[in-house]
Order: structure tokens, then sequence, then C-alpha cells
């Protein structure tokens, strides 16, 4: 990202036609599972982590200094830096060249995810601490996918302090020195391109910077008839929807999950013939000569080199790992036996190995169908004057590199639409990127297939009739959500739930009250999450697929209750709900519970909350301490919101499913 101010315009200028004003960029990065942001501004380039030579009697989360084309850097160690456990780098980690006061430092991150937009209007003030981080190292929180997903802006000029204290020696050579970085960086620009790289199979292929102007995950798809089909459909960002191309079925590959499929069905066939080869020539009193370690196997290198944003499909890998490492273990004992009962006995457990090996993989493949999805990401490029999203297997990394080391694309190996336009040699040769002609890729007749495709989905999207029948409920009738904690079934009204969701990214909150899991974000509005098992003091439990946050208003502070899982929206009879009996109302109860409503004959008993009294005055205190006096504006403009609607709208309920 080198130069980054010569592309400023195009990458805040996009489809949308969002001012600068009203919307910045930044890099968004993991450490420690949570997330991290750097505006776009400040951010010079993002590379694989070099050679780092350490500095001796440095402060000790500096790592030492690394040569980046010339220029010597200091890299600081982003996790020593906020305290936190070291970890050893990894195929993500990547190293951040930022720029502050002239001055270019670069920090190591666990893993850069993408490059964002996101509306300045957002950011609120940090919270005290984040998982141990000490306040002075963040600048706010942004609030993301409306709210999925907080993402906490670093405060460069504090986490690189050290190099702003230089005294007298800062005003003069670190300036001279900063002088100097910016006339060769200047100077670069006319000599360099700027690439977001991707790979899709196994080939590496990339974007010019300036035609990206978002890098993101998509969760829903709406399908498209009658179109190519490489064309998924069409997924929304910010309320204006965009068309979604399978980059694998543009290249004529076949999708990612079928190939993986292969992959894995083949590694089955290979361990099987391993172990048979191996036992024959035991018996044969032959040589072995296929593999006796797992890395050096085929499927035994993708493991290794394999990564993955799905925690499932991450710990099906390591036990994996595991596994195949004990059956080549095993396979070498036998090799080395001299003995017939100890040649029995090491044949008797290796099947048994390989069949654990077999299953396991075979769950693997129907893990990756569920979660393939976690590790794909849609490339949103300017092309001409539409703006499309390319689905890619994995973003790789945001790079500068020479035009030097740039080629043409071979005739030979170019297509009819010449999609791609050069080819980038890095590492003498040994790596190739191939570089996309954005404009190329979709023929003509597509383009205009997909323009009147979007046309007709955003007249039908503006046209969509607000006014439901919810209203016309019977005055005799209640409305409720009824949702399962443990193996009990509770209900609240549904004017007092103003949203269902999925449980996301929480943000923990240290020093927080028992009862509250963390922060997450609502649309505009950081929210904190009850715990409702913890508040009625019954054992937790983690979550799963199931697991839902209700969104409501508990005495002016909009509030989630994280709960087992969210089953209806019914409609009962008022005469149905009976008083609480009076042997449970202790503790307080009395005022939580309204009632016992006694669904399908009475065989089936639902309590009546109150949300308004599901804290008591104690727990409604420190539910205010930790909201905030942001928060609490944040709320009151969300509330003059909802005054604007009608009440048919403020009653229809949006349930995540």
């Amino acid at each position: 990202m080198a130069g980054m101010e010569t592309n400023r315009q195009n990458l805040n200028t996009g489809a949308t036609g969002i001012t600068e004003a009203d919307e910045t960029q930044c890099v968004v990065f993991n450490l420690l599972g949570e997330e991290f942001g750097v505006d776009i501004n400040s951010v010079k380039e993002i590379v694989r982590l070099p050679d780092i030579t350490p500095i001796p009697r440095t402060s000790s989360y500096v790592s030492g200094i690394c040569n980046l084309r010339g220029n010597v850097l200091p890299v600081i160690n982003t996790r020593t830096r906020f305290g936190l456990e070291s970890q050893a780098a990894t195929d993500q980690t990547r190293l951040l060249v930022v720029e502050v006061d002239g001055i270019q430092t670069s920090l190591i991150v666990d893993h850069v995810r993408e490059v964002m937009r996101m509306k300045r209007s957002l950011l609120e003030p940090p919270p005290f601490a984040c998982k141990g981080i000490e306040r002075q190292f963040l600048s706010g929180v942004i609030k993301v996918n409306e709210g999925k997903r907080l993402v906490m802006m670093l405060n460069l000029e504090e986490v690189i302090s050290v190099n702003l204290k230089g005294g007298k020696n800062r005003d003069e050579t670190s300036l001279k020195q900063a002088q100097i970085s910016e006339s060769k960086a200047t100077a670069a620009v006319t000599e360099e391109e700027q690439l977001v790289s991707f790979r899709v199979g196994h080939d590496e292929y990339a974007f010019d910077i300036k035609r990206v102007s978002e890098i993101l995950k998509v969760m829903d798809i709406t399908a498209a008839p009658n179109v190519p089909s490489y064309v998924l459909g069409m997924f929304t960002i910010r309320n204006q929807l965009l068309p979604l191309l399978d980059m694998r079925g543009i290249l004529g590959l076949p999708s990612l999950i079928s190939e993986r499929r292969a992959m894995l069905e083949q590694a089955c066939k290979e361990d099987r013939h391993w172990v048979e080869s191996l036992i024959n020539s035991v018996e044969a009193n032959s040589r072995f000569t296929g593999a006796l370690k797992t890395n050096e196997t085929t499927f035994g290198k993708w493991l290794e080199g394999y990564n993955t944003a799905s925690v499932e499909v991450e710990t099906l890998v390591k036990r994996l790992k595991r596994q195949r490492l004990e059956l080549y273990a095993t396979g070498r004992r036998l090799l080395e036996l001299s003995t017939m009962e100890e040649d029995i006995r090491c044949k008797e457990q290796l099947t048994p190995i390989l069949n654990v090996v077999i299953d396991t993989i075979e769950e693997l493949q129907n893990t990756m169908a569920d979660h393939i999805s976690e590790d794909q990401r849609a490339m949103v490029v300017e092309c001409g004057s539409m703006t499309i999203g390319y689905l890619v297997d994995w973003v790789d990394e945001v790079l500068r590199i020479p035009k030097s080391v740039i080629d043409a694309t071979p005739a030979m190996a170019s297509s009819d639409r010449r999609e791609l336009k050069a080819v980038a040699k890095l590492n003498q040769g040994e790596r190739l990127i191939m570089i996309m002609d954005e404009s190329a890729l979709v023929s003509h007749e597509t383009t205009k297939l997909l323009s009147d495709m979007q046309d007709s989905k955003d007249a039908a999207f503006e046209a969509k009739d607000e006014s439901q029948t919810l209203a016309q409920e019977s005055m005799d009738e209640e409305q409720l959500v009824t949702f399962s904690i443990d193996k009990e079934e509770y209900g609240v009204r549904i004017m007092q739930v103003q949203e269902i969701n999925r449980l996301t990214a929480i943000t923990h909150v240290p020093r927080a009250p028992y009862f509250i899991d963390g922060m997450t974000n609502l649309r505009g509005n950081v929210t904190p999450v009850v715990n409702v098992r913890r508040l009625f003091n019954l054992e937790d439990r983690d979550a799963d697929d199931r697991t839902r946050v209700i969104i409501v208003d508990i005495n002016g502070h909009k509030t989630g209750l994280r709960v087992d899982a969210v089953n209806e929206v019914l409609r009962l009879p008022i005469h149905n709900i009976e008083p609480t009996p009076g042997v449970v109302m202790t503790d307080g109860a009395g005022n939580l519970m309204q009632g016992v409503c006694k669904i399908q004959g009475g065989k089936r008993m639902v309590m009546l909350l109150d949300v308004n009294e599901i804290l008591n005055k104690t727990e409604l205190e420190n539910l205010t301490a930790i909201s905030g006096s942001d928060v609490q504006k944040a709320d009151a403009n969300s509330d003059k919101y909802q005054a604007k609607k009608s009440p048919v709208t403020r009653k229809k309920l949006k349930i995540a499913e």
C-alpha cells in the first residue's frame, strides 16, 4: 500500500456515491481473537513477515528491525506491546507498515482480515480496556456490518510512541530520515504497482488496488434465474444490491467444495494404499518405497499449509494431523520390528488407526461443506459503469511490486477476452501472480444482463410494502416471543422485543457484572449482552447454532438477552394466561413473572416475563454503569428514529434465521 496517498481518492469513492467526508477506510486485523483497525491513510503496505534482526537492550515489545526494499524499519510486536500472550508466527502473520508524522514503523499482527469502509459517525470512545489492552492504545470503537462486529481503532501515535521519543535527535535525525523515506516513496509510486492478491484454486491472482473498493464476507445471497452458471445471484451492501460472480466459474474451475471433496476422497485412497503397501512389504520381507513421514505425502503437505477461518474445520484438521502422525509412527515401528509376535501386534494396531483417520477425513468433508463460506471473500470491484462482487477462495495480501517484474501475458496463455492482462514474477520467478483485467472478465452480453437484473431488483427493493398486518390483532389476544433456557420455556410480549439475532462477536468488558457476557453492536448502538443463564443461576454453556440474542429495552437501555434458542412467535388468548402461583413468588419473582401461559390445552407451559423487571435494582445500576452516556445518547437517537415510524411498523419483528 505504499504511496497510498495517490490512491486515496479512488479508494474513498465507491459505487454508492458516499463522499470522503461521510466515510473512511481502514485495514482490519485480528489480534488474540479481537478485531482492530488502522486508518488506511496511515497504512503504507501489508507484507508477509520478513527476516527480523533483533536489537539488544531495546524495549521488550520491539522485535528488532527489518530491511524492506532499502528502508530499515523498526518492528513492533503488537501482542507484546499490548501485554498479551505471545505466539509463534503462522502463515497468516502479517507486517503492517504504518506512517505517523512522516516516520514509518511496522506492526506484527496475527492476521489481516480485510480492507473495509465505515462511517466516521459510528466511531465511539474506547472502552477502558479490551482483554487487558490499555485505553490509551485505542482511539475509539467503530461499529460495522450493522452492529454485528466491533472493531477497536488503534491510536497509532501511542502504539509507536517509542519512535517519537527521540529528544533532540528526533528533530534532526528522525525528521531527516522521514524526509528521505518520503522522497523515496514518492519516486517509487511511478515505478510500482499496488495490487490486492487472492487465491482461486492453486493459483494466485490480483486486482489493481484502485479498482477494489471493498473486501468482505458474504452471508446472504439471493439467487437469480436465467443467468450464466457463474452468476451466484445478488447480495446487499449498504442497502445496494450488487451481482456476485463466482471467480471459479469464470475461470472454468470446479466449485471449491467439490474440489475439497475430491481431494479428501483421494487422501482416503492414498492412506489405505499406504497401509496395504507397508503390510505387504513387511510380509514379503521386501524394501518399502513409500513415505515414512506425513509431511512427505501430498496430503500431509496440504494439511500443514492449510489455513481456515472456521473453528470447526480447524479443530478437525488438528485432530487429523495427530492421527496421521500416529499412523505413520506405527508404520515405522512395524518396519523396524524383528520378532513375529511384535510384528503381529503392530499390524493389529495399524488397521484400527487407519480406520480412525478415514472416519475423521469423512467428517472433515461434511464439516467443510457446512463452513466453506467462512474462508471465501467477495472482492467488490469497479468494472466500468458497474460494481461487481467476485467470490474468491481466499484474499491473500495487499502489496506493491516494481513494474520491472511485471510482464504482459504471453499470447499463447491469453483467452479471447484477455482477462489476464499481466503476470508479476516475484521471488526470482518462483511466485507468479496473474493480474486480472476487470473490464474483460465478463462479456458485454452478461454485463447487460447483470445491469438489467440489478435495476429490476433495486426497483422491487424500493417498492417493498412496509404496511404489514400485525396491527390487526384482536384486543383479547397477546402476541409472544418464546425462547428456551435450559429445559424451561419463557415468553415475552412482542412489543418488548425489538429484534432477534444470531450470537455474533462479543467484545468482553473487564470487571463487568457477572451476568454480562460483553458488548455487541446493533446498527449504531453499543449494546450490552446479558447471559440469562447466569442471571437465573443456571450452569453456563457454550453457544451453538441455536443460540440467539433477543434485543429488548430495559428501562431505557437497549440490551441483548442471550438465550439458548428462540422457539416461535405466537398468539394466544389472554384467558390462557393465568397468574403466577404464589408458591413460586419468591426472591423477586413476583415482579419478574407476569403469569403462566397454557398452550395446547395446558400440555405446554410458558412462563411470561416482564423484561423491565428482569434485573433487580443493583443489577440495573451495574448495567447503567457499563452502558455509559454515549450509549444512552445513541439509544436516544434510535428512539427518535423509531418514534417516526408508524405503530404498525414498530410492531414488526425481524428474526435472524
